[in-house]
């Protein structure tokens, strides 16, 4: 971090201090969120982001961290940009989104990272910045939240939306995978050591198949049933209607 960044904050936090106006209620809506770094959060999160996209224009600042998770995205319903390190005030990561961004005009600043990052309200003019609540953060964000994605939802008046929406996989890969990793029906993917019995074939996370390999994503896809750790193949299994096995 930048030795003077704190003293910078603390001297610039007044310039949050302003109310904001209320939106007219025909204009098209900007929005620049700050997505969850974390791959089980970005899951989480995607209900909430489609609907978004829905009620008008989304960019992303996503980490490079989630770039496999973004070859399988509908990126037409976003842009994208992305980031190596958190933009701190005065790094380079900073100043290469600043560029990127450009003099465009934003009606929302949504951050959706835990703790939430100071730094990016300074990236424009964003009268209102939203954040889950957090009474450090305030008057950087100026308008937070508790209950996570549900409040998030109500507060922008945003319709119950199928976060699978945002994936897509081509069939024609789906049936090389399929073939390649050669399974009977139902196919369950297990995502732990612990074994399991199971009427069918199965794919098991560390033998079959490792968590780095990016064509784990399609044999979660094509699976029937998920068993294991609540991590972000957990979150993904719930995304898209899998059976959650249990011991």
């Amino acid at each position: 971090m930048n030795i003077f960044m704190p003293l910078y904050l603390k001297l610039s936090k007044k310039r949050f201090y302003r109310p904001f106006k209320p939106l007219g209620t025909k204009k098209k809506l900007w929005h620049l969120v700050s997505v969850p770094g974390s791959p089980a959060e970005f899951f989480r999160a995607t209900p909430f982001l489609v609907g978004l996209s829905k009620i008008g224009s989304v960019v992303m600042l996503m980490p490079k961290n989630l770039e496999t998770i973004r070859s399988f995205m509908k990126t037409k319903q976003f842009e994208i940009i992305l980031y190596e390190k958190k933009p701190s005030l005065f790094s380079e990561d900073y100043k290469r989104v600043a560029v990127q961004l450009g003099n465009r005009h934003f009606h929302f600043l949504i951050e959706l990272n835990q703790p939430a990052n100071v730094s990016l309200p300074y990236l424009g003019n964003i009268q209102r910045r939203v954040s889950f609540f957090d009474k450090n953060i305030f008057p950087y964000y100026n308008i937070l939240v508790k209950d996570s994605y549900t409040s998030l939802l109500e507060f922008f008046d945003i319709e119950s939306t199928n976060g699978q929406e945002m994936f897509h996989f081509y069939s024609r890969e789906l049936k090389t995978t399929e073939k390649n990793i050669h399974k009977s029906r139902p196919l369950l993917f297990i995502n732990e050591a612990t074994p399991i019995d199971w009427d069918g074939g199965s794919i098991i996370v560390g033998k079959d198949i490792m968590p780095d390999d990016p064509e784990i994503w399609k044999v979660l896809y094509i699976a029937d049933a998920y068993y294991g750790k609540q991590d972000a193949f957990y979150e993904f299994a719930l995304l898209h209607n899998k059976e959650i096995v249990k011991k």
